[in-house]
């Protein structure tokens, strides 16, 4: 169904999506599709096309979910560590959009859930 240089294009675009929200996926703020598009030197509208087939979700979407996974793992490990400041460490500065982005994905505040998992 798909070519091999397709298969080889995908292989290649979802290594350098894996290793650039390994190396940082969190680090800006709020880094752009262009943004990320060129971090890991592939077209806008493929990065868009490969996330979209794999996740079934935009560029910024998956970046939101990614960042907000990310928040959970931390308010978990760093249960002494604010709120707010687990926010920052994900790269959502202001502390009221952190929690609005993470009660809107996870359907309960960042301290909600700190406190639901015994912490």
């Amino acid at each position: 169904m798909f070519s091999s240089e397709y298969r080889r294009q995908e292989a290649a675009v979802r290594k350098a999506v894996s290793a650039w929200v390994s190396e940082n996926g969190y680090e800006r703020p709020l880094p752009t599709v262009t943004d990320i598009a060129a971090d890991i030197g592939v077209p806008e509208a493929q990065l868009n096309r490969f996330i979209r087939s794999w996740y079934d979700k935009g560029v910024l979407s998956w970046r939101k979910e990614l960042r907000i996974e990310e928040a959970k793992r931390l308010l978990l490990s760093l249960p002494d560590v604010p709120v707010s400041e687990i926010g920052r460490l994900v790269g959502i500065e202001d502390k009221s959009n952190f929690r609005k982005q993470f009660t809107e994905l996870v359907r309960m505040s960042p301290r909600a859930w700190r406190e639901e998992h015994g912490l």
